[in-house]
């Protein structure tokens, strides 16, 4: 019952599934006399069929990019998502050009363009993501398969979520944030405490934005996967994984060479001048920080995939 209901609207599951039950029922009741009652249902289950094609029929309509069964989970995540980071994109693009020379039409085209750019990241990579999902998610079966492709008995039981939907859409949040400023046009700089700054970050850095975006954007789908299913699973926190180390490897190695930030850009006379002054002990503290979140990242993925029940 869970296993076709899952994918259709919650406002026809408990009808379906009435009907459902009833016509196991009946099948199982007009057995031959002596027949063993378990043969008997397995055989009505195979009849029904693969759960997500029954569950297609009851639809009336061919598989969709985000169906019923993660259409509500995809628009909360969609309006919870597009209610913040574009607003931080622009917010952090702001106040990034409030202390340039440019006119004022310059610094609102570029809040428009990063509201915009924000926007299309999120849109595009939380869709991804539950189009994913809705093709690879194993508490269900998926595919259009005949009643002899599949067996009743791979059915998992119904389990309560793994990852609260707070934890899962804080997650999303934050590396669809991050993402979007790796993404934004131009390079971050401005003023800060009434000191003008120039690019804070080396130009090498810049260069290899594009990696740290693609290990971001692994991450991301990774997240969205668990938001959608509301777990964790192997094949996730893989991809967690190797979204944290294609985004941690190349700060490490910059940060190791002392290419990350652009120093000669700082202004000697900001009030933080000089604890940032030594350069090879700010790096080496960066670089064990950078190990410790990404070491943090791998293990709560792994452990969490072990603790599934999937």
């Amino acid at each position: 019952m869970h296993a076709v209901t899952a994918h259709l609207p919650e406002d026809q599951r408990a009808d379906i599934a009435a009907e459902l039950r009833g016509t196991i029922e009946d099948t199982v009741a007009a057995a031959p006399p002596g027949t063993d009652p378990s043969a008997a249902e397995h055989a009505a289950l195979l009849t029904l069929g693969d759960p997500s094609t029954l569950a297609a029929s009851y639809r009336g309509v061919g598989r969709v990019l985000i169906g019923p069964r993660l259409y509500p989970a995809w628009r909360r995540t969609m309006t919870m998502l597009l209610s913040w980071v574009p607003l931080l994109a622009g917010a952090v693009t702001l106040l990034s050009g409030l202390g340039d020379s440019g006119s004022l039409v310059d610094l609102l085209g570029s809040i428009v363009s990063s509201v915009f750019v924000a926007t299309v990241m999120v849109a595009f990579w939380v869709t991804v993501g539950y189009a994913i999902a809705e093709r690879s998610g194993s508490e269900v079966i998926d595919g259009f398969g005949s009643a002899e492709d599949w067996d009743p008995g791979d059915l998992p039981e119904p389990q309560a979520r793994q990852v609260s939907w707070g934890e899962g859409i804080a997650a999303v949040i934050l590396e669809a944030f991050v993402l979007t400023l790796v993404l934004l046009p131009g390079r971050l700089g401005g003023s800060v405490d009434q000191v003008r700054w120039g690019q804070i970050f080396t130009d090498t850095a810049y260069s290899l934005r594009w990696v740290l975006a693609a290990g971001l954007a692994v991450s991301l789908l990774a997240s969205v996967h668990v938001l959608a299913r509301g777990r964790w699973s192997w094949p996730t926190a893989i991809a967690s994984l190797a979204g944290t180390l294609l985004f941690t490897a190349p700060l490490v190695w910059l940060a190791g060479r002392n290419d990350l930030i652009a120093w000669d850009t700082l202004p000697t006379n900001w009030p933080y001048h000089e604890a940032l002054g030594d350069q090879e002990r700010t790096m080496r503290v960066l670089v064990l920080v950078l190990l410790a979140i990404a070491l943090w990242e791998m293990v709560d993925a792994i452990r969490k995939a072990a603790r599934s029940r999937h």
